[in-house]
């Protein structure tokens, strides 16, 4: 994306091309789950144990019928492994007791029943929550269409405040890493001087052409859609075919 809005920005000069900011937080939750690679080994035998297993299932709703079934996080759907850390944070003495009662020795339920004994898992599940349980839903409103430019840079800006808020060495890695991330984003300083005039702050960038600056206040600050759209409808003008994995 970042050299196809280069392409373009020679022939449209005024273009601000601004990388996805949903995505950006992603790749934040992503780090998150680089630094716990126990509780992510949880998530995913716990996944394996009652994925497509009716048994397993029927004894969950037995025992704790008001458990829903533990959740399925894929990681291109962005923010599920931060929700699945939630569910496994509120129900963890339960989810550990139903496993312990599981007689049999499949892979799954031993590494699952390894995982539940350690005696750093829960702590870690609660400090992920306590810390980073905020990002899921602030993808989630960076996703929504329709919201005032303002609103969405007041919610990257809360990022920022919340994590810098976070206690540990860990938040500090992550705080690094979204700050890695935003400063990438060649298009965040022009929006937030342009989000500065729509507000009515002052700006002494002279560089904001007014034909930059006469722009709606529901300028688009999210691409989740446009990325799509722009890659199907301009794959054959960026290609080259003759080296499909060359873009021009």
């Amino acid at each position: 994306m970042k050299k196809a809005g280069s392409t373009i920005q020679t022939l449209y000069p005024n273009i601000i091309h601004l990388t996805c900011l949903a995505h950006a937080c992603h790749n934040v939750c992503e780090e998150v789950r680089a630094y716990y690679k126990n509780v992510d080994q949880l998530i995913s035998e716990m996944k394996k144990t009652f994925l497509k297993c009716p048994k397993r299932i029927a004894v969950l709703k037995e025992k704790r019928p008001e458990l829903p079934n533990p959740p399925r996080p894929i990681i291109t759907r962005w923010g599920t492994w931060i929700n699945a850390v939630k569910y496994y944070c509120t129900n963890f003495n339960e989810l550990k007791s139903i496993i312990e009662e599981f007689e049999e020795e499949s892979e799954c339920v031993r590494a699952a029943k390894r995982l539940f004994k350690m005696p750093s898992i829960q702590s870690n599940l609660v400090y992920i929550v306590s810390n980073f349980g905020f990002l899921p839903d602030t993808i989630t409103k960076l996703e929504t269409r329709g919201v005032l430019l303002s609103k969405s840079v007041d919610i990257v800006n809360n990022i920022q405040i919340k994590l810098e808020e976070c206690n540990g060495e860990i938040a500090k890695l992550i705080l690094d890493k979204f700050n890695k991330v935003i400063s990438k984003n060649k298009g965040w300083e022009n929006i937030k001087k342009i989000n500065q005039v729509l507000i009515g702050e002052t700006t002494s960038d002279d560089d904001l052409s007014s034909s930059i600056l006469n722009l709606d206040n529901y300028l688009r600050s999210e691409d989740v859609y446009l990325s799509k759209w722009f890659a199907y409808n301009y794959f054959d003008f960026l290609v080259d075919k003759d080296n499909p994995k060359m873009i021009l």
